[in-house]
């Protein structure tokens, strides 16, 4: 027996860094999936290949511990926490795990890059669906779902990727003490949107890391800017809830602004030079744009309310070297299947 699993990607819209301190978030599912399959192993070894980076390893799972046999690749050890802290662990036997990644690269300027549209996250889903398939549990829940990938993480995260994964579609997130509340969302009628590389890759980690070292600096103007982004957010997310396209653009400007504050003040160069120049494409041609993620994003995405003024952007971007990359929405989350 066998089990297949995918889970997709995404964008976040409005939120990040707010997101943390309870503030309301959007994000977005996209169709760039993550694949895992398990295999059964004769081997008493887990085997865990990834073709996406050229990478084999072997793991032995033995009482709830793990030991890697030759040696750990540094991209595979969040395997090796998600199994053991997986509950019915010791009712599977060794597998084959591989790992697809593929779709979150892009070939440019002659080399491979790797978009900031979750993968991380989308194969934590993935292989975490594919570990209650192959042990006939029910599928994951969000929190069982966030916690796996925060142990991942050490801790870090508001689990906003992890939900997109695991449920698909647009997504209104929020943090509210320890639960974690969720409601699908749609978007306003006449709203069109695109999805740009800047051509510099970011480090949501790093980012991070200045942040939180900014933010026990100085608390009182952590405090301040991001309330200015909390409340930012809630009202880009009312106008979605209301359908009203131009209110929700008017949002996502006023985001894209308080984001570049907000990275002023931390000495984070979230609103990056490349950010800025799409940004200023984008409203020539009277469109808004603003990163997406916490890293600051080495994408960002466009909305318009028309077609000719979408198509105008893409048309600018791509001739100043910032490709336009092939996304839509992802209804689906999760998706698992058997293969006897």
């Amino acid at each position: 027996m066998g089990v297949t699993a995918s889970a997709p990607g995404k964008l976040v819209l409005l939120g990040e860094y707010a997101v943390l301190e309870g503030a309301p978030a959007l994000v977005l599912a996209v169709d760039r999936r993550a694949h895992v399959t398990l295999a059964h192993s004769d081997a008493e070894c887990w085997e865990i290949v990834s073709p996406t980076l050229d990478l084999h390893a072997r793991l032995r799972l033995q009482s709830g511990s793990t030991t890697w046999v030759g040696g750990a690749p540094a991209e595979l050890a969040w395997i090796a926490t998600l199994l053991a802290r997986f509950p019915q662990i010791e009712r599977a036997p060794p597998c084959r795990i591989e790992l697809d990644s593929d779709a979150f690269y892009l070939d440019h300027s002659g080399a491979r890059a790797k978009l900031g549209l979750g993968s991380s996250a989308a194969l934590a889903v993935a292989l975490l669906g594919a570990l209650h398939a192959l042990t006939n549990t029910a599928p994951p829940a969000t929190e069982e779902a966030i916690a796996a990938h925060r142990a991942i993480q050490q801790g870090c995260g508001s689990g906003i990727d992890i939900a997109a994964s695991l449920s698909g579609g647009l997504l209104r997130f929020r943090l509210d003490g320890g639960a974690v509340r969720l409601a699908p969302a749609k978007f306003p009628e006449r709203l069109r949107w695109c999805c740009v590389y800047s051509g510099r890759p970011a480090s949501t980690r790093a980012m991070l890391a200045t942040v939180a070292t900014w933010r026990e600096r100085e608390p009182a103007a952590f405090a301040q800017r991001t309330r200015e982004l909390a409340t930012i957010s809630s009202r880009g997310i009312d106008a979605v809830i209301a359908n009203d396209a131009a209110a929700f653009m008017s949002s996502l400007h006023d985001y894209a602004g308080a984001l570049a504050r907000f990275g002023e003040a931390a000495g984070a160069d979230i609103a990056s030079r490349e950010h800025r120049a799409i940004a200023t494409i984008a409203a020539d041609c009277g469109c808004v744009y603003k990163s997406c993620g916490a890293g600051g994003g080495d994408v960002g995405v466009t909305f318009a309310v028309e077609d000719t003024r979408l198509r105008a952007f893409a048309a600018r971007v791509a001739q100043a070297g910032y490709p336009v990359i092939d996304l839509a929405e992802d209804p689906k989350g999760l998706a698992v299947a058997s293969n006897d």
